[in-house]
């Protein structure tokens, strides 16, 4: 039993890192196909980090307090997208958005046991706290842009001391799952980079099944 956790940091990013661009001057791009030219979008100017303030698309971070107890509560929650650039041939930002965030969010704050919607609960690991996150946001520069997404649920098993991570992101672009117990050291859940580039039509249809040690 983890005995002395008493709050848990979580986020997940979605970003564009430099292994899925190419260089216009001195920025990371990725190119949209040519319709009826081709156009330039700034990526996110770097590799996997475990900075919680790194650029990325969708950012989705929370603080879950008294995470020992049998009343574990959302303390705080932030859930962002980044700026989008689109930039012209010789690296200069010729336009810039920033997409909503209205369809991220994190809910349903519960123990080991999940309400099945089709009847009944389903049993979920002994003494567990359970959360589920949602993301979804489009690129607000390209109309009709097909949405990035990712869901799952984050578990906190505190008798069996682990962090575990069930769920489902979209095939591009890459994406980073962090966490940190009591404000200590920040520790990886998963870092998945882009399967294939620019590939987001369609639901998230990229499994997610990781765990971490709970370190304290």
């Amino acid at each position: 039993m983890v005995s002395q956790l008493d709050s848990i940091n979580f986020w997940l990013n979605a970003f564009i890192p430099n292994s899925a661009c190419i260089a216009k001057s001195d920025v990371f791009v990725v190119e949209s196909p040519p319709l009826p030219l081709p156009r330039f979008f700034a990526g996110d100017q770097r590799e996997f980090s475990d900075d919680v303030n790194a650029s990325a698309c969708m950012h989705s971070f929370f603080i879950i307090d008294t995470a020992a107890t049998e009343s574990p509560t959302i303390a705080f929650q932030n859930n962002r997208c980044g700026e989008s650039r689109e930039i012209d041939s010789d690296g200069n930002i010729v336009a810039a958005a920033t997409a909503s965030a209205d369809r991220m969010f994190f809910t349903n704050l519960r123990g080991s046991q999940t309400v099945d919607p089709e009847g009944g609960v389903i049993e979920g690991i002994p003494g567990s706290i359970q959360i589920d996150v949602v993301g979804s946001a489009g690129m607000p520069l390209i109309a009709g842009a097909p949405d990035i997404d990712y869901s799952g649920t984050l578990i906190v098993d505190r008798a069996g001391g682990n962090v575990l991570f069930r769920g489902a992101v979209s095939q591009f672009p890459a994406f980073e799952i962090y966490f940190s117990v009591n404000e200590g050291a920040t520790a990886a859940l998963a870092q998945l980079p882009p399967l294939v580039s620019l590939d987001l039509f369609g639901a998230e249809s990229r499994s997610v099944d990781v765990s971490t040690r709970i370190s304290l």
